[in-house]
């Protein structure tokens, strides 16, 4: 399989997939609820769920991208459901360590979040934040922050803010000419106190916490700090002295240092977690046999790291990594895909044989939880959602979705390692104990029970059995002959690089020999002493063309040739005593005419030569000379 382009985002999310998602919470759907944007759509749900993953899951998705909320509705709605379901707990850490980061960065510039301000993505919040502010440093910080990426938002809101509005109440504090410098210095104690309180504490300090004593206000942190945090453990340490400058550093700098010190180990917890999910659902991918890219997708995220494994389990294993391709496995229509280009009874072809734009984009599927069983698998036209593979009377069809229990289950397909001992075979829900099979190019919910005409027993197995491969795949001509041609693919072996192209000529390198297509000649072999000799001339350059035969043995049994598409005609012969030598045009046209090697001339020798004013070709027992001047060609024996 060659893969051409990447397949397109997924569109929107369907009126069937809204109404799914609804389900899922026990909502019935109202228009209005339907009518709704996807962004919106999530936003209605998170406001009526109650489960804290499908809360938190929701939240992440409205934090991100439209495309993340659909793929939320689609799939991660019901992924989420699961886990509260079975009380384990995945994205609600990650939703609050996020709303916690929010809430502590408005709360440091005295502003009171609302929960719908907490699910923003962080570039609308710290815009939302921008709007809000007066302070000059934090407005500067905050838009500086808006024009750059995710991290450098996450990083203000950490510090940031809280260092840009230390300045901006120092800055307000020191152009008080009124205030004496024991006020000043009262001040910023209180303003220090109330930063403390808000970024890490999460708490509107009272006027009663900003008059205590350093010492008591650390007291009043370590009441309300989590037990068994470094904040807290850093507050005992620090009572622990008589010192007051130890007092005014925890304050000032200890605290936030401690608080760091937390969230990094909530990080490294989190990371953990992360990777123990990423993991399950690899291993699960590579259990259910339909999920070859998923699988490798997860492999991919885990070697980039915590960041890399944050984003696969948020919107990477929802995204392309569930597109997939179906190849038939049975000798003869190898390389034929299961195609979905358009609605009504459902084939396989093997498609365009180059690749280009959009070729093979009518094979991509993507692979998504049964939509009458999760255990199971629904294959969903992967540019036409709501559009999935189904059998209604056995018949497979390539159908718009109704929305009806019936179709949910006809469209539903549960995965078996291959019935032929490789690849996956597809059982119908609907149909049980039948099989997806191809046969004559059509599909059908089959069993080998001969009981109708597509259940006839011969090659049900491999009619069964499909190999999946990923996006856009491409069956070239090179390809289909190696898979289906058993005998060539003994003798040239497995190939050793890419097909190549050069205009309309492709070709490819084997282990024993290279296959070259062309629309005219189709797939043919050229090895050994012959594929060097067609090299040195200068391969499909040289003039000869590119072959028209495999190579083949001589009708005297001794040597072997291969015949090219010359306009003119070409051929290049060996044997044992002559090697590889090419033969062409008007000399060849008259060694044919007299018998090829099985004339009295034998196998040439050589290759044309001009001697004078003719072109002259030895051969074993003679030579062919061809004037011209006047069209004459002659054979003369030795």
């Amino acid at each position: 399989m060659v893969k051409a382009e990447q397949p397109k985002a997924a569109a929107g999310a369907t009126l069937d997939d809204k109404l799914r998602a609804a389900s899922a919470l026990g909502i019935v759907a109202s228009n209005e609820l339907l009518v709704l944007s996807d962004r919106n759509f999530v936003f209605a749900l998170w406001r009526q769920a109650k489960g804290a993953e499908v809360r938190a899951s929701a939240e992440l998705a409205l934090g991100g991208t439209d495309a993340d909320c659909t793929t939320w509705i689609k799939l991660g709605i019901h992924d989420a459901v699961k886990r509260d379901q079975a009380k384990e707990q995945r994205d609600a850490e990650a939703a609050r360590i996020a709303r916690e980061l929010k809430r502590n960065a408005a709360m440091m510039v005295g502003i009171e979040p609302t929960a719908e301000m907490l699910v923003l993505g962080y570039k609308d919040f710290v815009y939302d934040l921008w709007k809000r502010v007066s302070g000059p440093k934090v407005k500067a910080a905050a838009l500086e922050a808006f024009g750059k990426d995710e991290a450098a938002q996450k990083a203000f809101l950490a510090e940031g803010i809280r260092k840009a509005h230390e300045q901006d109440q120092l800055d307000a504090i020191e152009k008080n000419q009124q205030a004496t410098e024991a006020e000043k210095a009262r001040q910023k104690a209180r303003a220090a106190k109330q930063r403390a309180m808000r970024q890490v504490l999460g708490v509107e300090p009272t006027e009663g916490m900003l008059e205590l004593s350093d010492d008591n206000f650390i007291r009043e942190v370590w009441n309300r700090a989590k037990p068994d945090t470094e904040v807290q453990t850093a507050s005992v340490a620090a009572l622990r002295s008589s010192d007051p400058a130890v007092w005014k550093r925890f304050i000032d700098t200890g605290i936030y240092e401690a608080n760091n010190r937390d969230k990094a180990n909530e990080l490294r917890k989190q990371e953990e977690a992360d990777k123990r999910r990423l993991l399950e659902i690899q291993t699960k991918a590579e259990k259910s046999l339909v999920h070859p890219e998923l699988v490798d997708a997860a492999k991919a995220a885990l070697a980039a790291g915590p960041e890399g494994v944050s984003w696969f389990l948020r919107i990477g294993q929802y995204g392309a990594a569930l597109i997939q391709s179906l190849q038939s496995d049975t000798l003869g229509v190898r390389g034929w895909y299961i195609r979905n280009g358009s609605d009504g009874h459902a084939r396989i072809e093997p498609g365009k044989p180059v690749p280009g734009p959009g070729v093979g984009a009518d094979a991509n599927w993507r692979v998504v939880p049964g939509l009458a069983d999760t255990n199971c698998h629904s294959l969903e036209a992967a540019d036409r959602p709501g559009v999935y593979l189904r059998q209604e009377n056995l018949r497979v069809l390539v159908a718009q979705s109704d929305g009806s229990e019936q179709f949910r289950r006809d469209a539903t397909w549960c995965s078996h390692p291959g019935l032929q001992g490789a690849g996956v075979s597809l059982e119908s829900l609907s149909a049980k104990g039948r099989f997806l099979r191809h046969i004559n190019s059509e599909l059908w919910a089959a069993n080998k029970s001969g009981e109708n005409w597509f259940d006839n027993p011969n090659v049900f197995e491999p009619d069964a059995s499909w190999r999946m491969h990923g996006s856009n795949p491409v069956s070239t001509g090179i390809l289909l002959r190696w898979l289906n041609d058993e005998s060539l693919r003994g003798r040239v072996g497995n190939p050793v690089e890419e097909e190549k192209a050069d205009g309309d000529v492709r070709w490819r390198n084997y282990q024993q020999a290279r296959l070259y297509w062309t629309g005219a000649t189709g797939a043919q072999e050229i090895r050994g002493a012959i594929r060097e000799r067609y090299d040195a001339l200068g391969a499909h350059k040289s003039g000869l063309g590119v072959p028209i035969t495999d190579e083949l043995t001589t009708p005297d049994g001794i040597g072997r040739f291969n015949h090219l598409n010359r306009h003119d005609g070409a051929s290049i012969y060996w044997s044992p005593e002559t090697g590889a030598r090419a033969v062409y045009g008007t000399i060849r046209e008259r060694w044919a005419s007299l018998g090829w090697e099985r004339s009295y001339l034998g196998y040439p020798t050589g290759e044309e030569k001009k001697v004078g004013d003719l072109v002259v070709q030895e051969f074993q027992n003679g030579r062919i000379e061809h004037d011209p001047r006047t069209g004459r060609t002659t054979d003369i024996r030795k």
